[in-house]
Order: C-alpha cells, then sequence, then structure tokens
C-alpha cells in the first residue's frame, strides 16, 4: 500500500532525468523504443513490455548502471489494428527482484526506467486522488495544502440564479439558492450531477473494497488528522454539495450548475460570470438516490463522526427515487437556448433505474426496489455516466449472504451479465498485442480503459480467476506508458508523463508543472478541430491523441476519469498484494 522508499526516489530522480515531455523520448521515435510501465511492476505479477518487430528476438533486464540480471526471448511478432503497429512482447513475470530496471534488445531503443516493487501504486493513489482537492470550489487552495498550486477561493455559489429550465411551483426563475461545494467537473469551472455521482461511486466503491487501504492512505487535506479517512472527506466535499442540488419541494434534482458559457482560460478567482442550476432530470435524480444510497452503507463505520448524516442521506436517497418514479419523462436531451455548456445529455434512463434500484436496495432490503425494474433494463458495459447499470451489480457482488435475499433468477442473471462481459474483455486482453482489453477509443479513452479494470476486477473478486486480475492489471500497465505513444497518461508519473493537459488551471497558473496524477482523456478516435489537424500525426484510433492544452478532445481532465484511476490503482495495490 505504499511505494516503496528507495524505490519511489530513484524513479523520481531518473524521470526528471530523462523525461522527453513531447512523446519522442530524447529524440527517439515511439515506434523504436521498447515501451513498458513507465511507473511499474507490483512484485508476483505478470510482467510484460512491447518491443518493435525489428528486433533480434533476446532481451535483456538490466539495472540503471548496465548490469544484466534477467535474459529472455521475445514473442512472434503482431499487428494491433488499433495503431496498426506489428510488435512483440518481452515477457520477464518470473523476475521478482526489486529495484529499478531497464529493458534492452538489439534494434530498438531502450525502455524508461520502471520499478520492481511492493505497493508500487501507493503514491499514484494517493497524487490521483489529491487531484480532487485541488478541484475544489468554494475553498481557498492554501500553500499549506497546496503547496506551489495554492489559489484564492473562487465559486462560491451562495447566490445561485435558478435557470427557466430548472423552474419549479415554489422555487421560480430568477429565484436565489445556495448551492456550495463541491468539485470542478473537468476543465472547466462547472459542476454536474450526473458525472459527479460516478465520481463520487467510484471512490466510495474504493473505501469499500479496501477499508484498511483507505484509512491509511493520506493526502494532506485541511481535514487529515480526524477520525475519518482521508478519501472520505473528499467525497464528502462533493457529496455534500450534490444533495444541495436536489429540489426539497418536489425531491427532483437539478442536472448541473454552470455559466451560460465556458470561461476563457482565466484562473477561478478571474471568473465572475453569473452561475445558474439548469435543468432538473431524471438522470441526476436516480444518480443522486444511487450514490446516497451507497454512501448509507459505506459510511456505516463513520457514524459517529458524522452524526447525522446516515439518516440524510437516505431521506435524499429516497426522495431522489420517488420523484423519479413520479416524473419519469425528465429527460434532459439538450442544453436549452442560451446555455452553452456541457450537457451529459442521456435519453436512456433504464440503466439509471437498475442502478439506483440495487444500491436502494442493497441498503434497506426493501424488495419493492427490485419489483421496480427488469432484465431488460440492464446494460451491460464498463461504468460511465450514461452507462451505469454494472455500478449496481458491483455493488451487489460485493455483499456478502445478499444472493440469499434476491430472487435467485434476477441474481443469476447480474451475476453472469458481469462475467459475460469480464470474459470479453479477457478475451480482448488476451488477443491484443499490446496487453489491454481496450479496442475503442471513444472521447475519455483512457477513462474506458481503467472502467474496462473494474469490470475484470469485479469478476476476478467474484471468481478468484486471476486471468481476470492480469488483466486488469494489463490496462494500467498501458495507461502508465505501455502504449504505442509511449506516453504515461498521468501527469507527473513516469519518464514520459503528458504536459499540457486540457484544464484552465493547468494554462492559467504560470507554472510549468500541472498538478500530479491527473489522467487525460486519452487517444479518440474521431478527434479533430480543436486543433490544427496538421498536430495529429496519426489517424489510427490508438494514436490519435496529441499532448496540447488545446485539444479537449484528447487532452482534457475530468473528475470521472480521475475516479476510475482511483479505484483502479486501489484495487491493483491490495489484490496484489494478497
Amino acid at each position: 500500500m505504499y511505494r516503496h522508499p528507495v524505490i519511489a526516489l530513484s524513479l523520481s530522480a531518473l524521470c526528471l532525468a530523462s523525461c522527453g515531455g513531447n512523446g519522442s523520448g530524447n529524440g527517439i521515435s515511439t515506434a523504436e523504443r521498447i515501451k513498458a510501465d513507465q511507473v511499474g511492476y507490483q512484485v508476483g505479477s505478470a510482467k510484460i513490455a512491447i518491443v518493435p518487430d525489428s528486433t533480434d528476438e533476446d532481451f535483456e533486464i538490466t539495472t540503471i548502471d548496465g548490469n544484466i540480471v534477467f535474459k529472455g526471448k521475445t514473442s512472434d511478432a503482431a499487428l494491433w489494428d488499433c495503431s496498426n503497429t506489428k510488435v512483440k512482447t518481452a515477457d520477464f513475470s518470473s523476475f521478482n527482484t526489486e529495484g529499478i530496471y531497464i529493458i534492452r534488445c538489439k534494434g530498438a531503443a531502450d525502455s524508461y526506467p520502471f520499478a520492481i516493487g511492493n505497493g508500487i501504486y501507493g503514491q499514484l493513489s494517493r497524487d490521483a486522488l489529491k487531484t480532487y482537492y485541488y478541484a475544489r470550489s468554494a475553498m481557498e487552495i492554501t500553500s499549506e495544502f497546496g503547496g506551489k498550486y495554492a489559489r484564492p477561493a473562487a465559486h462560491p455559489d451562495t447566490a445561485v440564479i435558478i435557470h427557466e429550465s430548472a423552474a419549479g411551483p415554489k422555487r421560480k426563475a430568477g429565484d436565489i439558492i445556495s448551492s456550495p461545494l463541491g468539485w470542478y467537473d473537468a476543465g472547466d469551472y462547472n459542476k454536474y450531477t450526473v458525472n459527479s455521482a460516478i465520481s463520487v461511486w467510484e471512490l466510495l466503491h474504493a473505501v469499500e473494497l479496501y477499508p484498511e487501504y483507505a484509512k491509511n492512505l493520506k493526502t494532506n487535506i485541511p481535514e487529515s488528522g480526524n477520525d475519518i479517512p482521508d478519501i472520505v472527506d473528499e467525497l464528502l466535499y462533493n457529496l455534500r454539495w450534490m444533495i444541495t442540488m436536489q429540489d426539497p419541494d418536489d425531491g427532483g434534482v437539478y442536472h448541473k450548475l454552470t455559466s451560460l458559457g465556458f470561461s476563457d482560460m482565466v484562473m477561478p478567482h478571474e471568473d465572475l460570470a453569473d452561475r445558474y442550476v439548469v435543468g432538473k432530470s431524471i438522470t441526476a435524480s436516480l444518480d443522486l438516490a444511487a450514490t446516497c444510497a451507497k454512501a448509507y452503507r459505506v459510511l456505516q463505520p463513520y457514524q459517529a463522526s458524522l452524526p447525522g448524516l446516515r439518516d440524510t442521506l437516505m431521506n435524499v436517497a429516497k426522495s431522489a427515487w420517488e420523484g423519479s418514479m413520479k416524473n419519469p419523462e425528465a429527460i434532459f436531451t439538450k442544453n436549452r437556448e442560451g446555455v452553452f455548456t456541457g450537457q451529459y445529455n442521456d435519453d436512456k434512463v433504464r440503466d439509471e433505474f437498475t442502478w439506483a434500484a440495487l444500491e436502494m436496495f442493497a441498503s434497506t432490503e426493501n424488495q419493492d426496489y427490485l419489483k421496480a425494474i427488469s432484465q431488460s433494463d440492464f446494460q451491460f458495459s464498463a461504468p460511465s455516466w450514461d452507462s451505469c447499470s454494472i455500478m449496481g451489480i458491483a455493488s451487489i457482488l460485493n455483499i456478502s449472504g445478499i444472493s440469499d435475499k434476491m430472487d435467485p433468477e434476477l441474481y443469476g442473471f447480474i451475476k453472469s451479465g458481469l462475467l459475460k462481459l469480464a470474459e470479453s474483455y479477457l478475451g480482448h486482453y488476451t488477443s491484443s498485442p499490446y496487453k489491454t482489453s481496450l479496442r475503442v477509443f471513444p472521447w475519455g479513452s483512457n477513462s474506458e480503459c481503467a472502467n474496462e479494470g473494474i469490470v475484470l476486477l469485479t469478476a476476478y473478486r467474484a471468481t478468484g480467476d486471476r486471468a481476470y486480475l492480469e488483466a486488469a492489471q494489463g490496462n494500467l500497465h498501458y495507461i502508465l506508458g505501455r502504449n504505442p505513444l509511449d506516453y504515461c497518461y498521468v501527469t507527473g508519473f513516469g519518464s514520459n508523463s503528458i504536459r499540457n493537459p486540457h484544464d484552465r488551471r493547468s494554462v492559467a497558473d504560470g507554472i510549468q508543472k500541472p498538478v500530479p496524477g491527473l489522467l487525460c482523456g486519452g487517444p479518440f478516435a474521431f478527434a479533430h478541430g480543436d486543433v490544427p489537424d496538421s498536430l495529429y500525426l496519426h489517424t489510427e484510433p490508438a494514436m490519435r491523441y496529441v499532448d496540447d492544452y488545446r485539444s479537449y478532445s484528447t487532452n482534457e481532465i475530468a473528475i470521472n476519469w480521475n475516479s476510475a484511476l482511483v479505484l483502479l490503482s486501489f484495487a491493483i495495490d491490495n489484490e496484489q498484494s494478497l
């Protein structure tokens, strides 16, 4: 659950010395370099690097000073159609001596240095989680906790205007409400209920699965040192905002809190535009119900330190559920005229019903919630803000004995559906020359990769089959450098991490290095128009990416992408250590 101190210090120094910063790694073409996880590999785990097909079949693992510690032979070459690159694998899984190493193979540039150790992703988990502190609205980020990223408080959101699209019988257009706290959603300064829901859920799930790890992970935030894990304090900062987005008159939930348009590339305190709650949606209502129901269970061990909160969470969840049942037509399909911020539009809401129903049942054991859904409502795909069934399934499968309280046919259906999905991802991993389950490259493909890893981890926990765990680790390795572009897609980690995320704070703060621990969206098959197309040097889906702050389609950051990274790194650090 920690990164070995010697490994951490050595790797940091190496990263500073060797960082290429432009995807080319000291002038070496990415097509010529051996690609490995630039953070490292766990002792006892599968360890695979990717080697160009033009090399010799023999490879070596060496220490930094050149001592050979392992020799092996590469696999046959294979073409990955996602990148149109032909590569071989170098498998060194049997090598488990802790230290810092490089992979060498005649005909290719050496890999970037990487570590082998126990608890290798502890710092990654900490920094990925700490990014939420930097994203807090309505709070000054002080130098005590934020270091060089300190900034004034901004967007108190204590005088938010009811937009005409959110008006009701008692809260009318133009009325003022208070809706403080919460995280900035992505590279902008707005707050969106549906995207907050999956983000908070994934942090809650990390706490639920790995409570001791959560307790011991310290992020140096203002709440550190109290009786609550830092990850819980952090998610509560956003969850408490989400609760303010519920209209107490009818239980409906506002879809988002935003200005009418995106701000310029300025610091938060320089964005002084009026703020509105916009729209009410059934997706926001069901997402709030599901998240609050999950929090009701996960926060039970901390109820003495959070008096009354669990009762509030359950009351909010029930009210949101009931409001959704009464207003199924409240669907947010597009922005209203004059509003130009993120939409998070979704007209397929049955997966939100299944998620909320499963979470509500898990917390209350009231069968009425299960009676409100049917098998045809389920959507079996990786978690995302608009594909939610799998989150309820993951919650159910983690609760000991709950199958005895459910209809056996429904329980069997959801478990077999998850395992079928995981099996498809495992098949993709097994057949992929780059050893990842990722085969599609939508907006935020790195998040898709991490969330496919979470499905695989859920299957591993449900079956004990370590093939699922290996595939989940493979997806983390892809994110951290074992990919065709040779990038570590997380700021501040590895020798060739991204430097220029699409994030207003990172652009406007005048600091060369962005906040560490931010996961960028990654290659997007259809990226175009945000930067000159000539900057996208490749057309292949897995290669269509540019480390440029203007590239919002490939290089933006988002709270739901980071929550997937937190959950995946938590899980790999824990499961591999068992």
